[in-house]
């Protein structure tokens, strides 16, 4: 993500957009510049990932090239791209802590030769593509074309996971003004939302919170009783906040060169329940995810509480792999779960007060039914417990005070 602040990106911004887009006519040419400025800028920050990331690639377009010429079967081109993927990962962000433990955060060895952040989005756009080629929703098979899409520098760092097709096919092949103005202003939105709101006004104003209630062992009893509950909110609204900005800021560049990157949130502090949230936050993440593993597992099981834990649970280790984001990934699993059983047995009773010729709703669902957007925010926020902390211990520490807190308050507030 530090693509974004270095000091040399705008002018390698406004040394190639005259080039993309006055020297070089042809599409190919343009995607030729755009994969060696991207695989340039990358190998200046992280020299040794560029050129594994191309390995990866030339993997990724053989083992297509293989089962189009049917030398590999399907099972074998997933297990094989699988467990690519899973290597790649594992050395990507493991490795990355054990050479920081050895060498130290501000060691040469770290900062130039473990892999990057983005190695996760880099990731799961090759495994998209592998499968959007199994399922026959792809056909093309052009290396350039490859490239040039998981290589595409703005979104590279934070996504959003755009797919192969969504990417060409939604790109302006001749500059549009409008498209340029809105990218400028995505720009403009994103560092603000970066620079002002999480880096100085989150922290100035909510930074004494955040401290004390995520620090390890703190004590409950020297603070407010209303601090955990504001710890876990503070976090949720400031993950967005961090989330989205990256997003406005890959949108944003990405337009400027005529790519249309798809959006990647849509109001998620106002849903009615988690399944609607999940539709609105990271929305290609959980795509990717509902695509990818909700899909084949509910085919091979025909369980749909199943698939919506394997989603979750892929969904949290694919930030990380221990206790605290296997919680996580459980806690909106079981969320999802619950919405789903609740959805429903609302359609069976709906249904039933339709046969015995009553009203669809009863009279207190109209009072009742706005209740689905505090109790949303409230679950969502109480899971950050799990992943602004390092043991499970301190996140199920928070959680309950957030209960017991609000709780003993409202009856010293009665009595």
């Amino acid at each position: 993500m530090k693509i974004y602040f270095t000091w040399y990106l705008i002018p390698v911004v406004l040394a190639t957009l005259p080039v993309f887009w006055l020297v070089l006519r042809r599409d190919t040419w343009r995607l030729v510049f755009a994969l060696v400025v991207s695989l340039g800028v990358l190998a200046v920050l992280h020299p040794i990932f560029a050129a594994i990331a191309l390995g990866l690639i030339a993997v990724a377009w053989q083992i297509v090239e293989l089962h189009k010429a049917r030398r590999l079967s399907g099972g074998r081109a997933v297990l094989l791209i699988v467990t690519i993927a899973i290597v790649t990962l594992a050395i990507g962000k493991y490795g990355q802590r054990g050479a920081i433990a050895v060498w130290g955060r501000d060691d040469p060895i770290v900062t130039y030769l473990v892999m990057p952040l983005g190695i996760s989005y880099f990731v799961f756009r090759l495994l998209q593509y592998v499968f959007d080629h199994l399922r026959g929703v792809i056909t093309e098979n052009s290396f350039l074309r490859l490239a040039a899409f998981v290589m595409w520098l703005p979104a590279f760092p934070a996504g959003p996971l755009e797919t192969y097709q969504g990417f060409y096919q939604k790109r302006s092949p001749t500059f549009d003004r409008q498209l340029f103005y809105e990218g400028l202003r995505r720009i403009a939105l994103g560092y603000f939302k970066k620079v002002f709101v999480v880096d100085f006004f989150i922290v100035t104003f909510f930074g004494d919170i955040m401290k004390t209630v995520g620090r390890p062992f703190f004590d409950a009893s020297a603070t407010n009783a209303w601090w955990p509950l504001a710890y876990v909110i503070i976090v949720f609204v400031r993950a967005y906040f961090d989330l989205s900005a990256y997003t406005d800021l890959a949108i944003g560049f990405s337009r400027l060169f005529g790519f249309r990157l798809m959006e990647n949130f849509h109001y998620p502090f106002w849903k009615a329940n988690l399944s609607e949230f999940w539709r609105g936050w990271h929305i290609s993440l959980s795509s990717w995810c509902r695509n990818n593993v909700y899909f084949p597992v509910f085919g091979l099981t025909r369980k749909p509480w199943l698939g919506l834990y394997a989603s979750m649970l892929t969904m949290g280790l694919w930030h990380y792999v221990d206790w605290n984001w296997t919680l996580w990934g459980l806690w909106h699993g079981t969320g999802l779960v619950v919405v789903a059983w609740w959805e429903r047995r609302k359609k069976a009773r709906k249904k039933a007060r339709k046969k015995a010729g009553k009203p669809a709703a009863a009279g207190y669902e109209r009072y009742t039914k706005w209740l689905g957007y505090p109790v949303t925010f409230l679950y969502v926020a109480l899971g950050y417990a799990f992943v602004s902390t390092h043991t499970p211990r301190h996140a199920l520490k928070i959680m309950a005070l957030c209960i017991m807190g609000p709780v003993e308050w409202l009856v010293g507030l009665i009595t």
